[in-house]
């Protein structure tokens, strides 16, 4: 067995099995995409929206539930594509990221979008994703990436609970590399409050008291204050 097998492990164990596991995903997912994502998608829902790596579709169907009409979904994994493909009004297509990146013509898509994918990309491949991304997006356009915050003291709990995890970034490290692959301007936002769910009146502001105590404790003993501490961090890069 190998790391792939893991893979298709960890997709059986999220017990997504038909189109109706997929948009309760979506929908339990939704209030983070809004406050998370919604900043960044094109005003004009007639763009083009590709997902690179949209496992079983969740996300796809979230778009279109936004009103999104061309949304296309892409990933390397049979068994995801299979869910994918049954979201109404999205194509998906199967193939490596980096491969259908480089069969796409120069400005053809407004919007990129990859959640969870470049934690899982070597960092020559991460070279080309971000190259190919720069290429195929219109002037102006948007890659939007999650990926494990590597700025945040609990970066652990996300980057190494994946052993198909290879490597992930602070907001200043993909910044740069940004810049150096041609995009104009890069974006970060921590998601932590976001994504708290329920009782929010009372964990959202408990949540922003204990990182900010945390973090005087931390600053005391280091000099070093956390630039922020969600497990996960998402990032605009604009074109």
């Amino acid at each position: 067995m190998n790391h792939h097998d893991y893979y298709h492990f960890q997709a059986k164990a999220r017990q997504v099995f038909s189109l109706g596991d997929v948009e309760r995903y979506g929908r339990q997912a939704g209030q983070l995409y809004r406050q998370m994502v919604s900043r960044w998608l094109p005003d004009d829902h007639a763009s083009p929206i590709a997902e690179l790596a949209c496992g079983h579709g969740s996300f796809l169907w979230w778009l279109c539930s936004c009103g999104y009409s061309q949304v296309c979904g892409v990933d390397s994994s049979s068994g995801q594509i299979d869910l994918a493909r049954q979201v109404e009004g999205v194509t998906v297509v199967h193939a490596d990221v980096n491969l259908w990146l480089e069969r796409q013509p120069v400005g053809s898509w407004q919007t990129i979008i990859a959640i969870d994918l470049i934690e899982h990309l070597t960092k020559d491949d991460l070279m080309i994703f971000l190259a190919g991304a720069n290429r195929v997006l219109r002037p102006g356009g948007r890659l939007i990436l999650r990926y494990p915050n590597g700025d945040s003291p609990l970066v652990g709990v996300n980057l190494f609970n994946d052993i198909t995890h290879v490597w992930t970034y602070t907001a200043n490290c993909l910044a740069s590399l940004s810049k150096m692959h041609g995009f104009s301007q890069a974006e970060f936002a921590d998601e932590s409050t976001a994504a708290i769910c329920k009782h929010r009146w009372l964990k959202v502001p408990l949540s922003r008291l204990s990182q900010a105590v945390l973090g005087a404790f931390i600053w005391a003993a280091s000099k070093t204050k956390p630039i922020s501490w969600s497990p996960n961090l998402w990032a605009c890069l604009v074109k």
